[in-house]
């Protein structure tokens, strides 16, 4: 299986999100190859946020995801010290921000008890 997991956004563009959670039948396709573009929507996008370059994230990738469907995007933000879930609601996202102590609610994986804190290790 490929390392890297792109997301094609568009005819000639795609994006390697720094998580990708992948449905079973994604997994199939995908394990005989190199190097991947998936032309359907993962179930999970993860990015963090990188210094100096916030309007990819928060901007740019949140109307790509949008359009390429992707159920759920989280930006994980060190800078900030918080987490958005981004939740896809009629073709939008609609963001909710956790912090600190925060126990982040996913709608995609609703069984999941992680603490803002623990993932940012403050």
């Amino acid at each position: 299986m490929p390392g890297n997991i792109g997301i094609r956004t568009a005819i000639n563009k795609s994006r390697i999100p720094d998580l990708t959670i992948i449905t079973s039948e994604q997994t199939e396709l995908l394990k005989n190859m190199t190097t991947a573009i998936l032309d359907s929507a993962p179930i999970l996008a993860v990015e963090i946020v990188s210094p100096g370059n916030r309007d990819d994230d928060y901007r740019f990738k949140r109307s790509e995801y949008a359009v390429r469907e992707i159920p759920e995007y989280w930006i994980v933000d060190y800078e900030a010290q918080k987490i958005s879930v981004l939740t896809l609601v009629n073709g939008f996202y609609e963001a909710e921000e956790f912090s600190d102590r925060d126990v982040i609610i996913s709608g995609t994986f609703s069984e999941l008890k992680l603490t803002v804190d623990r993932i940012l290790l403050v």
